[in-house]
């Protein structure tokens, strides 16, 4: 849970650092949302398929440890 934690605020941190350092420079927010997501707009649809496999996949890494943990009798 602490990695998904992590990730999340990582994400917002660096998102809101990027959002403002466009702000700072006199853009609109919608262009500065714009300058974020556009990395995922250039991408084709092979690279996309494998972004959200890897995304799959480590959501499922966790789920596998939460759930063995969660199953293993405490000491």
């Amino acid at each position: 849970m602490k990695v998904v934690f992590l990730s999340l605020a990582f994400w917002l941190l660096l998102g809101g650092t990027a959002i403002g350092m466009d702000w700072l420079l006199g853009l609109t927010l919608r262009q500065s949302l714009h300058n974020v997501l556009n990395p995922f707009r250039v991408m084709e649809a092979p690279e996309l398929f494998l972004l959200f496999l890897f995304i799959a996949f480590w959501l499922l890494d966790l789920l596998t440890v939460w759930l063995w943990r969660r199953k293993k009798p405490s000491s």
